[in-house]
């Protein structure tokens, strides 16, 4: 059932009514006695479960970050070309220390 909010006009008090949605609203202020009662605006309730849903989205690509200048900084790139500089893990794994 739903959870609504009222403010009472006559002592500005703020209370709940768990009703159905088609049942008819609370008339009279259950603290004072009078009337009348305006439904109030209130944040929904959210509940999140699971396994953490937000942490899988955040870390599924790390963001490129900006230098100074105001370029997009990514891999390093070999000397006037946009190509990846080669380093030692790309490098193919060949035979040990010598060929005789």
């Amino acid at each position: 059932m739903p959870l609504y909010d009222y403010d009472c006009a006559a002592c500005g008090t703020r209370f709940e009514v768990v009703h159905g949605v088609h049942a008819d609203p609370p008339t009279t202020c259950p603290v004072c006695g009078k009337g009348p009662v305006k439904k109030a605006f209130s944040a929904p309730t959210i509940h999140f479960k699971g396994s953490g849903w937000a942490k899988k989205e955040r870390s599924a690509k790390p963001a490129a970050t900006k230098s100074s200048d105001g370029e997009k900084s990514g891999p390093p790139t070999a000397a006037g070309g946009g190509e990846p500089a080669k380093t030692e893990a790309s490098k193919p794994a060949g035979p040990a220390a010598s060929e005789a």
